[in-house]
């Protein structure tokens, strides 16, 4: 008996006593051969094969079975292998000092061995070179030659990896080598050619295209992996969830070779988890986690070259759904705080949840959760394409619930930023409203008439309190080098909406100044700033537009009037008691009382405080 999966051969039965056979036939998909499923093989129709009387049923159960025995052999020795080497692996790694060095961004504190990857690749490597030695007949050029060159990618990004774990590389010269293997594996023929997407069809890709989706996709799925190895035992928990679906949908579907390679890495990763779980011994470093995250993007290609259904891309985004989740916030994270993409942090999931009080060896048990339900609802597509909606739905809903939970500062603050836009239609009004009183200001030449329009404005507005206020230098006219400590601001106008002060409300000073940048004075406002996230969205063009106007009319205007004339007649008038109309204005202040700081106090405070002498 020999095992050969489809579009190459499959198995050869031997003949049974008392039952009369053909020569073996192969069996296998190739153009030449009309095929038909039978459970989880292919075998061929009878179109395909000598006239003869159907097989007994204990054929295809023989069948059934030899595959099974190849399966659990190759995990079987997979596993141990794995056990053995990781051990010996740590062992000499201790010896050379291997160390994985603790910093402050990472989870462990002592010296552990970073070269696990080594006993994971070489069990996976003996435990097929021994199979196909066994059985001549196993062929590992299934689909073509797809197969041996994900086997030869997956052996250079290992290479890569074990480099970085020996000597340090610096992540952009990895990211090249990533690439390179990427198009390599491209040119050998292993690559995304179509897309198949609902109510759009199957779309064709161009070759640049088609280059461009296939390096993305294993660089990033390598990536991944190695993001979240951050943690014992994260890394390979994942990955051995994301093999068992990649294995059920080989094994379905007849990729008997892709579901053997698939079944041995899971064999191995299992043995390593062995020492890699909390408290871990030993760690994956770059050469395993580069090596498993690059087999997986390899055969989840392999999975869905063949067909050109959503499912067939849809199983594998699914079943590695948590370093994919994972990669793309580290992505959004980086890019919103103007972080480089590539730069370490403490902001992945993990750190997340540990950051929220839980142990180490919860937070992996709590994501071993999450990738097993992924691993089970990317199982479900394989022979149920009609939930491939419902399940992504479900996947989208459960990554949103997660962020929200999780509570990314970045995401928290780019909701902020979206509700904001989302009622940008009203802080539009309210900017336009200042720059018209901007423009209004301009053409006025009384500083009555100055401030009656800026009492209109802010009564339109949100603010509940404003006032002008100047320095006592500026209204004496003179340029004394008093020290500033002394030359408290003086409230020249104040406007209050019903004549009420809450220390809650937030106070915002905007300086007045003169032409050499001199201080003259601040424009105060007053809002509840925590009753709506634009409250203040427009304090910007207070700020520029409204400032300098006031500026350049209380320069323009304030020493304009006669000698004689008492400053309460440049001041607007009031038309009935200051409490009732919530507006005050100073008149002519005694020198002593503007530096007091009695005097000034109430006003910084918002309350509302008659002054000296009101027109009225």
């Amino acid at each position: 008996m020999a095992l050969v999966p489809p579009g190459r051969a499959a198995f050869y039965l031997p003949a049974s006593e008392g039952v009369s056979r053909p020569p073996p036939t192969r069996l296998g998909c190739e153009a030449r051969f009309a095929s038909r499923h039978i459970g989880p093989f292919v075998a061929p129709s009878s179109a395909a094969r000598p006239s003869r009387a159907p097989s007994p049923p204990a054929h295809r159960l023989r069948l059934h079975n030899a595959v099974i025995g190849f399966y659990l052999v190759a995990f079987g020795v997979a596993l141990v292998l794995s056990l053995v080497l990781t051990y010996g692996v740590r062992e000499r790694a201790k010896r050379a000092r291997l160390f994985d060095s603790a910093d402050a961004r990472k989870v462990h504190t002592g010296e552990i061995p970073r070269v696990g990857g080594v006993a994971i690749f070489l069990a996976v490597v003996a435990t097929l070179g021994l199979i196909a030695t066994v059985a001549g007949a196993v062929d590992f050029g299934t689909q073509g030659n797809g197969l041996r060159v994900v086997l030869a990618g997956g052996a250079a990004a290992f290479g890569v990896g074990l480099w970085d774990d020996l000597r340090s590389l610096r992540a952009r010269w990895k990211l090249v080598a990533e690439i390179a293997i990427a198009v390599a594996v491209f040119a050998a023929g292993v690559r995304v050619n179509s897309l198949s997407l609902p109510f759009v069809g199957v779309l064709s890709f161009p070759p640049a295209v088609s280059l461009l989706f296939t390096v993305v996709w294993l660089v990033g799925i390598t990536n991944a992996f190695n993001l979240i190895d951050g943690l014992d035992g994260l890394a390979g928990g994942a990955a051995l969830f994301a093999l068992s679906t990649m294995f059920v949908v080989g094994s379905i579907n007849g990729h008997l070779n892709t579901a053997l390679v698939t079944i041995a890495i899971a064999g191995a990763t299992l043995g390593f988890l062995v020492y890699n779980f909390n408290p871990a011994s030993i760690f994956l470093g770059d050469s395993g986690s580069l090596f498993l995250g690059f087999m997986l993007a390899g055969l989840g290609l392999l999975s869905s070259q063949k067909s050109q259904t959503i499912v067939a891309v849809a199983i594998p985004v699914v079943s590695l759904g948590l370093p994919v989740l994972d990669t793309a916030l580290a992505i959004a994270r980086r890019f919103l705080r103007g972080q480089p993409i590539f730069s370490p942090d403490r902001g992945h999931i993990h750190h997340r949840l540990l950051s929220l009080g839980h142990s180490p060896r919860q937070v992996a048990l709590l994501l071993y959760g999450a990738c097993a339900l992924l691993a089970l609802g990317g199982m479900v597509l394989v022979n149920n394409s009609e939930y491939v909606a419902v399940v992504l739905v479900l996947f989208g809903l459960a990554a949103g619930f997660a962020i929200q939970r999780l509570r990314f500062a970045e995401f928290e603050e780019l909701a902020r930023i979206v509700r904001k836009g989302v009622r940008q239609r009203g802080v539009i009004g309210k900017s336009v409203r200042i720059r018209e009183a901007t423009q209004q200001i301009g053409a006025l030449d009384d500083l009555r008439e100055v401030f009656h329009l800026l009492e209109r404005t802010f009564g339109e507005d949100d603010f509940h309190r404003a006032e002008v206020r100047l320095r006592p230098s500026f209204l004496d006219g003179t340029d004394l080098a008093l020290d500033r400590r002394f030359d408290d601001d003086v409230s020249v106008w104040t406007w209050s909406r019903n004549g009420a002060a809450h220390a809650a409300w937030w106070e915002i000073k905007l300086p007045l100044l003169d032409a050499a940048g001199g201080r003259i004075g601040s424009m105060v406002l007053w809002q509840d700033g925590m009753a709506s996230e634009t409250s203040l969205s427009h304090i910007h063009t207070i700020a520029r537009a409204l400032r300098p106007a006031v500026e350049y009319k209380l320069l323009a205007l304030w020493h304009a009037a006669q000698p004689a004339a008492p400053v309460a007649e440049l001041l607007p008038p009031s038309s009935g008691p200051a409490n009732r109309r919530g507006r005050e204005s100073v008149l002519e202040i005694d020198r002593a009382d503007q530096r007091a700081p009695a005097m000034a106090a109430p006003a910084r405070e918002g309350t509302h405080q008659p002054s000296r002498a009101a027109i009225g």
